[in-house]
């Protein structure tokens, strides 16, 4: 798989989440940043499972790596995404999802000491280009509101930074096991997402179900795709990527996120984009380019 592949991979992959991040924004704040992620990770277990059984890519794997792909699901995926859909509720999703651009500096590091991967001079520039689309957004978010929400801001730094280690386990097994496929390696990080919500709550999972049916239709609908665009897909897509890519540079797309985000909510809300997403989205285009020539 040729770099451009992986980074489409990924880029596919940030979509799919980002877009799924407005629905789950919505529910954090009618529900709670523990129901959104529960629903989201039952749905996404059926729905690898279901892939597994089409797909008939099992293989048998060792103790150890199953114990890093679940401890991965518990740190990313359930307590990660609590604190990072907390801030969803608060903060919005643009401003939280701008946090990810961090990644590339804590997974760097973990590519140059554990896994040899060094970053060449076009994959910094890269990583500085993306920096730098972080500091345009949060620019124009002070300039919007007037003030820091440092506590939120603190809620999603400590769930991206669980989710980067969760990243860092997932890429270590499959180091153990380069046969590992993408679905099984998520249905099994899912299942330790919900062996992490019983241990929080074991009671939740019976307010959740009554929840879900007390929806309307169309809200179930909207969960539920939510979830498996937000969850199945993107970590599909992800996986596949992190599998080949350079762990650094690969998170560095990530600000993809804000910058879709914040295209789709001039959309929705009929407003031009402003010289702020304009510049941001260049440094993005340019970051971008940067990558896929290194």
């Amino acid at each position: 798989m040729n770099s451009l592949e992986v980074y489409a991979l990924g880029i596919g992959a940030n979509l799919a989440y980002s877009t799924a991040s407005m629905a789950y924004t919505m529910y954090a704040k009618r529900f709670s940043s523990m129901w959104i992620n529960q629903v989201k990770a039952i749905v996404a277990l059926v729905a690898f499972a279901l892939a597994m059984f089409f797909s008939q890519k099992i293989i048998s794997i060792g103790t150890y790596p199953i114990l890093l792909l679940l401890l991965s699901g518990l740190a990313g995926l359930c307590i990660g995404d609590i604190f990072l859909f907390r801030a969803f509720a608060t903060l919005g999703t643009g401003r939280s999802l701008v946090l990810y651009s961090f990644q590339p500096l804590m997974l760097g590091m973990y590519g140059y000491f554990f896994l040899q991967q060094i970053f060449s001079l076009n994959q910094t520039l890269a990583v500085i280009c993306m920096m730098i689309c972080v500091f345009i957004f949060m620019l124009e978010r002070n300039h919007s509101t007037g003030s820091w929400d440092m506590k939120s801001f603190m809620w999603a730094f400590l769930g991206i930074t669980l989710d980067a280690f969760g990243v860092m386990l997932t890429r270590e097994a499959y180091e153990l096991e380069p046969g590992l496929e993408t679905f099984q390696v998520n249905f099994i990080r899912c299942i330790g997402a919900l062996i992490g919500f019983l241990l929080i709550n074991p009671k939740s999972y019976i307010t959740v179900f009554k929840d879900v049916v007390a929806l309307r239709k169309r809200d179930q609908s909207l969960l539920i795709g939510s979830a498996i665009c937000g969850c199945f897909l993107s970590l599909t897509l992800y996986l596949a990527a992190l599998k080949y890519a350079h762990v650094g540079t690969l998170t560095s797309i990530a600000i993809t996120g804000p910058v879709w985000v914040s295209l789709l909510e001039c959309i929705y809300h009929k407003k031009a984009p402003n010289f702020y997403l304009l510049g941001a989205f260049a440094f993005f285009l340019t970051g971008f380019y940067l990558m896929i020539t290194a």
